[in-house]
């Protein structure tokens, strides 16, 4: 009995504390797309490019690293890359073209190919690890107690991740509406070694990405995980009725 109870009490928190990881990742998978910057870049009031990127310019160069953080690309494929003269912030000397990214910015999104592979795999993980579970149940034989405790334990364990998300969503968005600088530097001082996701205005990370795209996927990522646990809660209960 006591492995039974050690069990369940396993088992739902693995699925509590996995949606809310696994709904944010969706959401941001989501925004990591041509889609995605096109809708930025061309909404009224997205800030331009100071320095000459166009909005064609921002699509291309801009999907050129996303591209990069989901494919087996090494990096020296983003290296290659060159920006005509007319499009370089202090281009070098004579040259008739200079780097799309330079060396501090490609060692940026080797970090960051890293931290998201990192949790895409996780996430993979945790969505087979929920999956699996209740196939289990299905297609072999074990006692009916477990049967009953691993489709128990994963309805309230999706009932206690989607109000964890929801308190999660909550607690982040008031965070970030009382200092979104610190907000934004925390995420990056976690994640990234110190002092090294900071660049100048004219490098080309920042005019591809200005720090408006970062408030604008932080109001979708959230908005995205926050309907995502409402539908599952809903879901929940109209399974309950049914059963009642």
């Amino acid at each position: 009995m006591t492995s039974l109870r050690l069990f369940r009490f396993f088992f739902r928190w693995c699925i509590t504390l996995a949606l809310p990881f696994l709904l944010l990742l969706a959401g941001a998978r989501l925004l990591l797309s041509y889609e995605f910057l096109g809708i930025e870049y061309r909404r009224p009031g997205f800030p331009a490019d100071p320095y000459g990127f166009t909005t064609e310019d921002r699509l291309e160069y801009g999907m050129a690293a996303i591209h990069f953080l989901f494919s087996a690309e090494d990096v020296e494929e983003l290296a290659r890359l060159r920006l005509p003269r007319e499009k370089c912030w202090q281009p070098p000397a004579a040259a008739s073209d200079c780097p799309l990214f330079n060396t501090r910015e490609l060692g940026h999104l080797e970090d960051a190919k890293r931290v998201l592979s990192a949790g895409f795999t996780s996430a993979i993980l945790c969505l087979f690890f929920a999956i699996l579970c209740p196939l289990a149940v299905r297609y072999t034989r074990i006692s009916a107690d477990y049967r009953d405790a691993v489709l128990s334990e994963f309805s309230a364990g999706l009932m206690y991740g989607a109000y964890l998300t929801l308190a999660l969503i909550v607690a982040l968005a008031v965070f970030a509406a009382a200092a979104w600088d610190r907000a934004f530097d925390t995420f990056h001082e976690i994640f990234f070694p110190a002092g090294d996701w900071r660049f100048p205005f004219s490098d080309s990370l920042i005019r591809l990405y200005p720090e408006q795209l970062f408030v604008d996927a932080a109001f979708v990522i959230g908005g995205f995980a926050a309907a995502s646990a409402l539908l599952i809660l809903a879901g929940l209960r109209l399974a309950q009725r049914s059963r009642s």
